[in-house]
C-alpha cells in the first residue's frame, strides 16, 4: 500500500459515512468547494462570513465558479457524496456527468457534479435563517464536516509506515487561515503549517493526525494509522535504547581495559606491596573479571559502587603517581 492508495481508503471511507444534518452537509459541502479555488484569495467575504458565524453560514452561491456550483471528483464514491450532500444541504440533485477520459492520469478529475448558480442562490435566499455563532462553543459538528469535505476533495496522507505527513491542497490564501483555525478547533495543541509557495497546509504530527482522523469519522484509517505510528515509535525507541546500550558497552570495555592495565604496569614496576589489603582484592578481582561492568565487579565483591570505583581509581594512581626508576 502507497501514500496515494492509503489516501484513497480515507477518502472512500469518509464518503461512505451516513449523511449530516443539513448545516453540516452545506459545511461539508464548502469545504470541498474551497478547495482549489484560486479566483477566491481575493474574497474578504469568505473572512468576513467565516467569523461571524459557523460553517454552515458560509454561502454556497459565494462558491459558484461562474454559473454554476460544480465539483470535479476523481472517484464514483466521492460524485455521490457530493450528490447527497447538494440534495440534503439545498433541497436539489444536481447533474452528474463524466469528465472525457482523454488524457487522464491519476486522481485527475473524472465526474462533474453541479447545479446552476441561480437556483442556488434563490434557495440559500428563502433557507432558514443562519445560526449564530458562539466563541465559547467547543468543536462542532459543522467545523468537523469543512475538514470533512476539504480532506475527500483535496487531501492527503503518508503511509502508516512511513513519516506523518497529511497536507490539504491546493489551498489559496483567503482560504488557509479558515482550514488552519479549523484544525485547531479540532485538534487542540495541532499546529498546522501553510506553505503559500505550494498551497498548501500541512500536518506533521502523529497524534495530531491520528486525532483529526478519528474526529473526522475515519474510524477504519484512525485504527491503522495509529497502530502503525505506535509500532514505529517503539521501533525507534528500542533502537535508541540498543544504540545506547552498545555505547555503554563499549564505554564500560574502555574503562576495564585502562584498569587492567594500569593494575598490571603497577605490579610490573613496583609489586603486590604497592596494594594495600583491599585494594589488592579489588585488582585481583578485576583482572580476573577484564570485562565485568562496575555494578558486576561490585556485586562480585560485596561492596557498594561508590567504594569500589573510589578503590579502582585508586589503583589507577598508582601507576599514575609512581616514581620512574633511576
Amino acid at each position: 500500500m502507497n501514500e496515494e492508495s492509503f489516501t484513497l481508503e480515507v477518502r472512500l471511507e469518509l464518503s461512505g459515512l451516513p449523511l449530516p444534518t443539513e448545516r453540516e452537509a452545506r459545511a461539508e459541502l464548502a469545504g470541498m468547494l474551497l478547495m482549489g479555488r484560486r479566483d477566491l484569495e481575493h474574497a474578504g467575504w469568505l473572512t468576513r462570513d467565516a467569523t461571524a458565524g459557523r460553517p454552515g453560514d458560509l454561502p454556497l452561491s459565494g462558491l459558484c465558479a461562474e454559473d454554476q456550483l460544480v465539483l470535479l471528483v476523481s472517484s464514483s464514491a466521492v460524485a455521490r457524496r457530493a450528490i447527497a450532500l447538494m440534495q440534503r444541504a439545498l433541497g436539489l440533485r444536481p447533474s452528474l456527468t463524466v469528465v472525457s477520459l482523454a488524457g487522464r492520469i491519476g486522481a485527475a478529475p473524472a465526474y462533474r457534479v453541479a447545479l446552476p448558480a441561480e437556483v442556488v442562490r434563490v434557495r440559500e435566499r428563502t433557507g432558514a435563517p443562519s445560526a449564530s455563532l458562539d466563541p465559547d462553543a467547543e468543536v462542532d459538528g459543522e467545523t468537523v464536516a469543512l475538514l470533512r469535505g476539504a480532506f475527500i476533495a483535496g487531501g492527503s496522507l503518508s503511509h502508516p509506515d512511513r513519516p506523518v505527513h497529511l497536507e490539504l491542497t491546493p489551498v489559496g490564501v483567503t482560504t488557509a487561515p479558515l482550514l488552519v483555525a479549523a484544525i485547531q478547533q479540532v485538534v487542540v495543541g495541532a499546529v498546522p503549517s501553510h506553505d503559500a509557495d505550494r498551497s498548501r497546509i500541512v500536518l506533521k504530527s502523529g497524534g495530531a493526525v491520528s486525532d483529526l482522523l478519528a474526529a473526522l469519522g475515519a474510524t477504519r484509517a484512525f485504527l491503522t494509522f495509529d497502530d502503525r505510528r505506535l509500532r514505529r515509535q517503539l521501533r525507534g525507541e528500542a533502537n535508541r535504547l540498543a544504540n545506547a546500550d552498545a555505547a555503554n558497552l563499549v564505554r564500560t570495555a574502555g574503562r576495564a581495559g585502562a584498569q587492567v592495565d594500569a593494575i598490571e604496569r603497577a605490579v610490573a614496576t613496583r609489586g603486590w606491596d604497592a596494594f594495600d589489603e583491599d585494594e589488592r582484592a579489588v585488582a585481583l578481582a578485576r583482572l580476573a573479571n577484564p570485562s565485568a561492568s562496575l555494578s558486576e565487579l561490585a556485586e562480585l565483591l560485596d561492596l557498594p559502587r561508590s567504594t569500589l570505583h573510589r578503590r579502582l581509581r585508586d589503583l589507577e594512581r598508582i601507576e599514575e603517581d609512581r616514581e620512574e626508576p633511576l
